[in-house]
C-alpha cells in the first residue's frame, strides 16, 4: 500500500528516500535560525526534521508519533511567529506564499493526484518539505543577529 504523500514505501531504510532526504531541510533551517538567535522556532524546526526523517525512513507507530507530535509543535510554534509579525504591524505575505505554492505541489502530487509518480525522484511531497520549512525561515529569521564568532571585532562585522 502506498502512502497518501504518493512516495513508493520501500522495505529498505529509507522507506522513502526523497522525502527522507528532503525532511533535513528542517533540520539545516533550524541550525540557521539558532544561529539568529530564533531559539524556540530553531528548536520546532530540528526536532521536525528528526521526527520526519524517522517517518520518511521507516514505518510504524513511534515514527508516525514523532512526526505528527514535532510538526504540531512546530505549527504551534509557526502560530506565535505569525502573532508576533501582524502584531509588529509586518504581514507575513512572502511566507504565506511560499506556503500557497508548496501546498499546491503537494495537494496535486499526493497519492492519486495529477503529479504523482511513486517512482520518481522528483516528489511533490518533498517540494513541501523545502517550501515549509522556507516559509518558517522566513516567519523566524527577524527574530535576531546572526551569531558573532570568534573571529571578528564584536559588533557582527
Amino acid at each position: 500500500m502506498e502512502p497518501f504523500d504518493c512516495e513508493l514505501l520501500r522495505t529498505s531504510w529509507p522507506a522513502q528516500p526523497v522525502n527522507a532526504g528532503s525532511a533535513l531541510i528542517f533540520v539545516f533551517v533550524g541550525v540557521w535560525l539558532w544561529r539568529r538567535r530564533a531559539r524556540l522556532p530553531a528548536i520546532a524546526m530540528m526536532l521536525t526534521g528528526a521526527g520526519s526523517v524517522w517517518f520518511h525512513g521507516s514505518t510504524g507507530n513511534a515514527s508516525a508519533w514523532a512526526h505528527d507530535v514535532t510538526l504540531y509543535a512546530l505549527i504551534a510554534v509557526s502560530a506565535i511567529e505569525l502573532w508576533r509579525l501582524f502584531g509588529s504591524g509586518r504581514p507575513p505575505i512572502l511566507a504565506g506564499a511560499i506556503l500557497a505554492a508548496g501546498a499546491a505541489v503537494w495537494f496535486t502530487s499526493r497519492t492519486g493526484g495529477v503529479l504523482c509518480d511513486p517512482n520518481s525522484p522528483l516528489q511533490g511531497h518533498a517540494v513541501w518539505h523545502i517550501a515549509a520549512a522556507a516559509a518558517v525561515a522566513v516567519l523566524s529569521a527577524s527574530r535576531g543577529e546572526p551569531q558573532v564568532g570568534p573571529v571578528g571585532n564584536g559588533r557582527g562585522h
